[in-house]
């Protein structure tokens, strides 16, 4: 597999076989007896030069990543080996599912004893700047970007969104709210002063939310807003509805209002920690 990505990606036998310390020939080979024991053509040849066929593009691409998770595999047996402990620093979206978040913690702790884990919570820019620069190993983020292939893009799922408000609005009472409708009262976020200008173009410009913005520095100062009836606070299923408040399922059109939730993280610092994070992310998502 490391010889067939290294033809793939330097596009040459002579140049994969110094990569990989080997002759021409025997890399040459080397990818012939792959051929043979997948029973699949990956090169098409053309003389000296050759193209890589579907099966051989999609080959490819599974090869690298199994690779890599091997090596990511390889370095942590090593580490847990020396006695070294290792580091997962998590980062979460601000009002995402404390319940998911709760069981994937105790699961991931309880199966991982080696790994010292860390929290912090975030907007999604407060989250994103992190990740980049590498004071964060992966985040559990909405998707506002074009997804980049320099990142691991995990989906997790496409989550609805709810308004939590207080259960005497009179909107309540109509068992779903349009962006419309929603747009007469103070929409809450959660965000610091530096972010608020993003988060409310966020909303207003992406999520189609024409309101006025009320800011809080954090989620219990959002839901305390909102059971006082100042606004409402956008926010996921799994939000404790305490203090009179209730959730009410937002609407653009007729369309439920989601938002696709990812695990992301650099691709140049692919972990099977960060792999196995997101996994069991899942398993609690479903």
């Amino acid at each position: 597999m490391r010889y067939y990505i290294a033809v793939v990606e330097t596009n040459s036998f002579f140049e994969a076989g110094e990569r990989c310390h080997i002759s021409q020939s025997a890399i040459s080979q080397q990818i012939k007896a792959l051929e043979e024991e997948l029973q699949v053509q990956l090169l098409e040849r053309h003389g000296r030069k050759f193209t890589v066929t579907p099966a051989g593009r999609y080959f490819y691409e599974q090869a690298r990543k199994q690779v890599q998770a091997l090596d990511s595999t390889l370095r942590e047996v090593r580490r847990v080996a020396s006695g070294e402990y290792q580091r997962l620093r998590v980062g979460v979206l601000n009002g995402f599912s404390r319940r998911i978040i709760q069981k994937t913690v105790q699961n991931f702790t309880a199966s991982h004893p080696h790994v010292r884990l860390s929290l912090t919570t975030g907007t999604h820019e407060e989250l994103f700047h992190p990740v980049n620069e590498g004071s964060l190993d992966i985040v559990v983020n909405d998707q506002w970007r074009a997804l980049s292939d320099h990142y691991i893009n995990e989906e997790l799922m496409e989550q609805p969104l709810f308004a939590l408000l207080r259960q005497d609005d009179p909107l309540a009472a109509a068992g779903r709210g349009t962006m419309e409708e929603m747009q007469d009262r103070l929409c809450i976020l959660v965000t610091s002063p530096e972010q608020r200008e993003n988060e409310a173009a966020h909303w207003r410009d992406v999520m189609g939310l024409h309101s006025s913005f009320l800011f809080a520095d954090n989620v219990e100062e959002a839901c305390m807003n909102a059971a006082a009836g100042i606004g409402f606070y956008p926010c996921d299923a799994d939000m404790p509805t305490d203090g009179g408040t209730t959730l009410l399922p937002l609407y653009r059109g007729e369309a439920p209002l989601t938002r696709k939730i990812f695990a992301f993280w650099p691709e140049s610092s692919d972990s099977s920690l960060q792999w196995e994070f997101a996994e069991a992310l899942q398993q609690n998502i479903k």
